[in-house]
């Protein structure tokens, strides 16, 4: 396994692909929590779980992964620093995100079928898995309590206008991700850059004419 990665580093193509990949995906990291930082006083709303979304379709479980992991616990340092209280809850944070990433770099092909609205079904969807799960971890870590089924919905239903407002915010940024993949996609075609850094969710006949093109300019 180990040589197989050696040789597969050797190919400058590869490193070069890599580079890419790993630029891009901590550009789209840092513009996550700088955005999500912005907005930090907006009841639930944030650009974390979109910016993993985005990295995992374009490049995968394992570049998702690792912004999942890594901006999300930069962003838990920076709002204990302006809030005061936070990071109660990173390890519930972390389980929705981590999940977030593996389910869409392994279905990435799906998600790219997609319409608009669909994609922002799906952000919908992630975001009241994520207030369910974030709402179970308030009432075991910050009140104190066993897990209770009616407590749980006493607290979503108390907290029913935040949960709104974050379905409603993923809904639209959910709904964008296709526009944003297509302009990543657009500016590597413009500049006539063969190493396609997401190859695997276009067709072939779609990567040569690409690449063929890029080899005129």
């Amino acid at each position: 396994m180990i040589n197989r990665v050696k040789n597969h580093l050797k190919n400058p193509r590869n490193r070069i692909n890599i580079i890419l990949k790993m630029s891009i995906s901590a550009s789209l990291a840092s513009l996550g929590i700088v955005l999500s930082t912005i907005v930090v006083f907006v009841p639930n709303m944030e650009f974390i779980s979109v910016t993993i979304f985005l990295v995992s379709i374009l490049f995968g479980v394992y570049y998702g992964l690792m912004v999942a992991v890594s901006v999300s616990v930069v962003y838990e340092f920076i709002i204990i620093a302006i809030i005061g209280s936070a990071g109660y809850l990173i390890f519930f944070k972390l389980i929705c995100y981590v999940s977030l990433a593996v389910v869409t770099g392994l279905m990435r092909k799906i998600f790219l079928r997609l319409s608009y609205w669909e994609l922002g079904v799906f952000g919908s969807f992630f975001a009241i898995i994520y207030d369910i799960i974030t709402t179970i971890g308030y009432q075991i870590v910050v009140i104190r309590s066993d897990f209770v089924f009616q407590y749980l919905l006493v607290l979503l239903g108390s907290g029913i206008i935040f949960t709104i407002a974050h379905v409603v915010s993923n809904f639209v940024l959910f709904s964008f991700t296709k526009t944003m993949i297509n302009w990543i996609y657009s500016a590597f075609k413009a500049r006539g850059i063969k190493q396609l850094m997401i190859p695997s969710i276009y067709d072939e006949e779609t990567i040569t004419s690409v690449v063929s093109e890029g080899g005129k300019t």
